[in-house]
């Protein structure tokens, strides 16, 4: 997946999991060596630009023209995975299904596709029918997850500014409701009826900004600040984006960013709204990735 910077030198974007020490911790493999195989079969050296452990994104520079791919946040539909094979180069194409399922890695913004890649897939982009890219997949045993543009572009713009990720932690783990299994829903539906979107909490982590504020397990949200939430990349871009005001208003990382947010009681069912004094992200809270892979064939 290729973007273009303002100067004639050319961005690739991939996976953090390809640069990352084998031991899986959030250090690039010292002394690494990038080579970029261009669509007419030269190689060339690429250099790392950015590495983002959090969201397991890594950019390389590279100095040759490559053809720039159309972005889409519209992720229903049919879909295509997209790599290249580490022995002869050649293209590989995996055709699926965006799925209403959960990634079984830490991120909570990954999309799920059946499209079915091997590790040489990871960093590869998953496209539309119109060639539109939908984001950036990751290998996993079963399936196949995928970062979305929606966070990709705000990632690389973050970068791009302050030179690393500006994020709040609210320390929240949370589903999409469309991705909860049955018996959840049910329960929600028990006591929400007229909630047909939003996002499950199933985690708050205990001293946390989301535990001073007061939320529960069980409980829904349905709005930050004024939007009406219907998918995890959604909130997710809205913190990000939020992070950004907070940095540009503030000129500072010091914390004290407020999320306010409307929930549905697991307890009682009714609504209230709640102010989040979220924290800046530390890596200590990054998402877990799995350590690299020996063989990527």
């Amino acid at each position: 997946m290729r973007r273009k910077d303002d100067t004639d030198v050319n961005m690739v974007l991939t996976s953090a999991t390809l640069v990352r020490s084998l031991n899986g911790d959030n250090n690039v493999i010292s002394d690494v060596t990038v080579k970029v195989l261009l669509p007419d079969g030269h190689i060339i050296d690429g250099h790392i630009f950015l590495v983002d452990f959090h969201y397991n994104v890594a950019v390389v520079k590279v100095a040759a023209y490559l053809a720039l791919l159309e972005e889409s946040t519209t992720n229903n539909g049919a879909v295509l995975a997209l790599g290249r094979a580490y022995e002869g180069g050649y293209i590989m194409c995996s055709r699926g299904q965006v799925l209403n399922k959960k990634s079984n890695f830490g991120c909570a913004e990954l999309l799920v596709s059946s499209c079915e890649v091997s590790m040489a897939g990871s960093g590869g982009p998953l496209v539309n029918y119109n060639g539109q890219v939908l984001g950036i997949n990751f290998y996993e045993d079963d399936q196949t997850s995928c970062l979305p543009v929606l966070i990709v572009s705000r990632i690389l713009e973050q970068h791009h500014s302050f030179g690393k990720l500006i994020s709040p932690w609210l320390g929240l783990r949370y589903t999409s409701l469309h991705m909860v299994t049955l018996a959840v829903l049910e329960r929600i539906y028990r006591k929400f009826p007229d909630v047909d979107q939003g996002l499950y909490v199933s985690k708050v982590v205990e001293g946390s900004p989301a535990d001073v504020a007061g939320l529960c397990v069980g409980d829904v949200i349905v709005k930050c600040g004024e939007k009406v939430l219907s998918s995890v990349p959604e909130f997710g871009a809205i913190l990000l984006d939020a992070a950004v005001s907070h940095i540009e208003a503030d000129g500072g990382c010091d914390g004290g960013m407020a999320i306010e947010v409307v929930i549905k009681r697991q307890g009682d069912g009714s609504t209230v709204s709640k102010t989040i004094a979220a924290e800046m992200l530390e890596e200590s809270n990054y998402n877990r990735w799995p350590a690299p892979m020996p063989s990527y064939k």
